[in-house]
């Protein structure tokens, strides 16, 4: 007992040590972020600011826009809408119904009837080493005669001019690939903290200031808008490079980087918008598919990335109630800088930087969506997406 009492200062005093290191660690990575964010600002500016609106006797190259859609009779009559309501000067659109049981496929005949612009391509079947949306982009890509394609989801809204800038630029700019950053339609106190919450984890995650540089191994794609010159995609192999790769959209611009081809990211959030998910539960099911995905289905890798959430988006909140006051301090400045964040985010999503003081609880969700969509995995033994089951054997192998 006596050397108890003797050695407890002792203890504290470390004890006090260890979490004024550990919150400031997590203070210096927030504010490292943030730094890296306000400099690559000048490599991830909005579209519209960038590219003048080209004038209408400006010769633009063909242009094909590829739309796959399973089930999607909700969304897709207004995302159609909005790609025949384009001005660009020679387009095609391919629209593909994948095995949809809805009216997605009577919907999309209806509109082709009345517009020659769009194709609408019907699958039936599903060739065995291939997950159905991979392998809709590939069936309609091999019809598409234009030399550029667009890759874009069957929810996605489009400003009249939006692909008259967006192909004026990557054209004048030598670009093989380019992605857009969509604003993200949202309501309602959940969606917008996890949207903003989500949006800059992945910030930090891709590197978005290293894109463009053609020597840094960061890539990125949005399913919302890959708009890909079609001569490098097809030497890349396409989406037959990519068959069972379930985050195909970010993969198909890993490849087009690993081979050598130009690449940017910029936000178009005012050309192109998307209500990505609806609701907490939504957030929850939406994610759980690709959750796990995300680390090519490695359990480590998984671990590490829940640990790494944990102590960056939840021990704050620990420190602040600490009685310690260097570890109370340095919490503080996290959550301001987690303020700083959300405020950097509010243009994609709606939400203001007050957001970034619950992000605590945005982490909380992400872990959970993640150890979710583990759990799932495993006990399935693969993915269900969109009532075709995928086993995890050949998600591995596929993977890219």
């Amino acid at each position: 007992m006596p050397l108890l009492l003797h050695l407890t200062p002792l203890l504290l005093r470390v004890w006090k040590t260890l979490h004024s290191l550990l919150n400031g660690g997590v203070l210096v990575a927030w504010w490292s972020g943030l730094g890296m964010l306000a400099w690559g600002r000048k490599r991830y500016l909005l579209l519209s600011e960038v590219q003048p609106d080209p004038p209408a006797t400006e010769r633009l190259p063909a242009l094909s826009i590829v739309v796959p859609a399973c089930n999607e009779a909700e969304t897709v009559e207004k995302a159609m809408g909005s790609l025949l309501a384009l001005d660009y000067p020679a387009v095609e659109i391919i629209a593909v119904d994948d095995r949809s049981t809805d009216t997605t496929g009577a919907i999309l005949d209806r509109l082709a009837a009345r517009n020659p612009r769009l194709r609408v391509i019907h699958i039936a079947c599903l060739p065995e080493g291939w997950l159905g949306k991979n392998h809709a982009m590939q069936v309609a890509s091999e019809e598409a005669t234009g030399e550029w394609l667009l890759f874009t989801d069957a929810d996605v809204v489009y400003a009249p001019d939006a692909l008259r800038r967006a192909v004026a630029y990557a054209d004048r700019r030598g670009l093989d690939h380019l992605v857009l950053a969509p604003y993200c339609e949202t309501h309602g106190f959940w969606e917008r903290l996890f949207l903003s919450y989500f949006t800059l984890m992945y910030t930090f995650r891709v590197r978005i200031w290293d894109i463009s540089n053609p020597k840094s191994s960061a890539y990125a794609g949005f399913g919302a808008f890959n708009l890909v010159r079609a001569a490098a995609y097809r030497k890349c192999g396409g989406h037959a490079a990519l068959p069972m790769e379930t985050v195909d959209d970010m993969k198909l611009g890993k490849v087009l980087k690993r081979n050598g081809f130009r690449a940017e990211l910029l936000r178009g959030t005012d050309l192109l918008s998307v209500r990505w998910m609806v609701g907490l539960r939504g957030v929850v099911n939406g994610l759980t598919k690709n959750a796990f995905a995300a680390y090519d289905f490695r359990l480590d890798r998984m671990l590490g990335s829940i640990v790494g959430i944990a102590i960056t988006g939840i021990y704050p909140v620990v420190g602040l109630l600490l009685p310690c006051a260097p570890a109370r301090w340095l919490a503080a400045g996290t959550l301001l800088a987690m303020i700083l964040g959300a405020g950097a985010t509010r243009r994609a999503n709606g939400a203001g930087a007050a957001y970034g003081l619950a992000y605590p609880l945005a982490a909380l969700v992400l872990i959970y969506i993640i150890l979710r969509s583990t759990w799932w995995t495993y006990r399935r033994n693969g993915i269900i997406w969109r009532g075709t089951r995928y086993p995890l054997d050949a998600l591995r192998r596929g993977i890219v």
